[in-house]
């Protein structure tokens, strides 16, 4: 079984395009998509959209912390097959259509527990903002590269990431999902993998108010570690 937790706040129509870049992958294997968030407009949305789909839920983020919502979710869908998946996305990325294939095949050596995908940005090179998410992600793909490959610890981008089921049933609410899960996971002698393979397309800050707020998102995130 593949969970799939796509967490959005507030942007059905982006949401809706995170659902489908899973909805439209070529897989055998069964699997479920969650959607949290916090808005009801959101959820009648997604429910009227995917109201034929069973494989598509909406989950009520009670709004109190991505982490607290995750650890809810985490919560309900943990099983003690080492063999089942967990997908955490975002609702305003999606996702190349081989993701689920390459996370499948990855997770078929019993020594990975988590896996990372590609973020690729989808905005203007040209533009001041473009260039930089641009040289950035260039720097992120070098660095999670080499760590990958000489098989040492690394963060797990939270645009696309998946850990095998069955290790963690929750993780601290006061540290960044994607570096304290891969931490807790290497703390139990599995593998983190960086498959640059699987590529996540993210539309960045293109403004110094965004891009400055996401800044010390990140760094308070990194804070509680």
């Amino acid at each position: 079984m593949i969970h799939i937790i796509i967490t959005a706040y507030g942007e059905p129509k982006s949401t809706e395009k995170a659902v489908n870049a899973f909805l439209n992958q070529d897989i055998k294997d069964n699997y479920q998509i969650i959607v949290c968030d916090p808005f009801d407009d959101v959820e009648k949305y997604i429910n009227e959209k995917f109201k034929d789909n069973k494989k598509v839920r909406y989950y009520k983020d009670p709004d109190e912390g991505n982490s607290y919502a995750l650890n809810l979710i985490l919560n309900q869908i943990y099983g003690e097959n080492k063999e089942d998946i967990i997908i955490f996305t975002d609702g305003d990325v999606y996702a190349s259509k081989n993701a689920l294939n390459e996370i499948i095949k990855t997770f078929k050596n019993e020594k990975v527990g988590c896996i990372t995908a590609k973020p690729v940005p989808i905005d203007e090179r040209k533009t001041k903002y473009g260039y930089w998410a641009s040289f950035l992600f260039s720097g992120i793909d070098k660095a999670r590269s080499k760590l990958s490959e000489n098989k040492q610890f690394l963060e797990c981008s939270g645009y696309l990431f998946a850990i095998r089921n069955g290790i963690i049933k929750e993780f601290p609410l006061d540290a960044s999902e994607d570096s304290i899960i891969p931490y807790l996971f290497w703390k139990k002698d599995y593998e983190i993998k960086y498959i640059s393979e699987i590529e996540v397309y993210v539309k960045n800050p293109d403004n110094w108010k965004d891009w400055k707020n996401q800044k010390i998102r990140n760094i308070k995130g990194h804070e509680g570690l």
